[in-house]
This record gives structure tokens, sequence and C-alpha cells, in this order.
């Protein structure tokens, strides 16, 4: 199974500040983890959401917006995709994160296969 780990951005990150390079160390250790274990297939930082566009269809026609956009706790600043036997196991390896990162909000998604 597949899930995908959505790590929720903050104002500081969307404000361009870099994280804290103490967590970043704590989390390319995890990740490392994960290369070790055979779990991660992907990892990587999403840049602020003034970078990007979002596309929309209000009147039916698709409409592009550019960032930066105003609701901060609805956005990603990084995702894994791993590779594990079942929804728990995400969890676990998801707690890992949180641990490095606490007050981190990480959502835990299953890919379809």
């Amino acid at each position: 199974m597949r899930f995908a780990l959505l790590h929720k951005t903050n104002d500081a990150l969307e404000a361009g500040q870099a994280p804290d390079p103490a967590m970043l160390a704590r989390a390319d250790e995890v990740l490392e983890e994960m290369r070790q274990a055979g779990v991660l297939l992907s990892a990587d930082g999403l840049l602020p959401s003034a970078h990007g566009a979002r596309i929309t269809f209000p009147d039916g026609s698709p409409r592009v917006l550019d960032g930066p956009f105003t609701e901060t706790k609805e956005l990603i600043a990084g995702l894994s995709i791993i590779r594990v036997n079942s929804r728990d196991e995400a969890v676990q390896w998801a707690l890992r994160f949180a641990e490095v990162d606490p007050g981190t909000e990480i959502d835990i998604l299953q890919l379809a296969d």
C-alpha cells in the first residue's frame, strides 16, 4: 500500500522563512530511516504558495488564480510517498515526523492503486 504524508505549512514558511536547520537535520534523519527500511518512495518540500497557482471553476469556466493563497492551514509544505503494509504502519512513520517537529500537522492519505 502506498500512502502520502502531507506535511502542512505554517505562516512562517508561507512568508518564505526557512525552516529551523536543526529541525531539518532531524527530519533528514527520519527520511534516512525510511530509506534504510525500504519504505520511502519520494520526499520533497514545496515552495510557498506565492510561487503557485490554483485553478477554479467559478462560473463553469476555468480561472487561474496566482498565489499566495490565504488559507495557510489548508496548504502543504512538503510531501512524502511511502510504501508500507498497513495504514497503522503509515501512521507510525508519520509520528516519527511529528516527534521531529512538535505541533506539525500531517495528513495521511492512501493512494489509489
